[in-house]
């Protein structure tokens, strides 16, 4: 294990990060960052689920018709 200012990382970790090196995230992975990017940046009272985040994304992304 490294060990950097008492810091441990698992062997696990670390082979399941080297097994992800070059691989491009999907379509779904990214709309999700998204989501969690936009729903962390709402102010907590606003009342904005992260279900309806996603749906305006998707609607941004001309990906559903809007209702």
């Amino acid at each position: 294990m490294n060990v950097f200012l008492g810091l441990k990382t698992s062997p696990e970790l670390l082979s399941k990060l080297k097994q992800t090196v070059g691989r491009k995230s999907s379509a779904a992975e990214i709309l999700e960052q998204r989501v969690s990017f936009v729903f962390g940046s709402l102010k907590p009272g606003s009342g904005i689920t992260r279900e309806r985040v996603r749906q305006i994304l998707l609607e941004h992304d001309g990906r559903v018709d809007k209702t």
